[in-house]
């Protein structure tokens, strides 16, 4: 659980950088997992959100790259 925490918290750290706001990504986590509190997860629910973490920095990356 807590390399999946980690990788969580470097795909929300990667979606910042690519403009995305902090209240966005509670966005995404809630309606993923349900609540905002990560630590109240199973690990199932950690999964689904790195699936839809990696989603967003794999979009959020194309649309960068097609602005340039």
């Amino acid at each position: 659980m807590h390399k999946q925490l980690t990788r969580i918290s470097e795909l929300k750290q990667q979606l910042i950088a690519t403009g995305y706001h902090e209240y966005q990504l509670n966005d995404i986590v809630r309606e993923v997992i349900g609540n905002a509190n990560l630590a109240h997860s199973t690990p199932e629910q950690c999964n689904a959100l790195i699936e839809n973490l990696t989603y967003y920095c794999d979009f959020a990356i194309k649309c960068k790259k097609r602005k340039l």
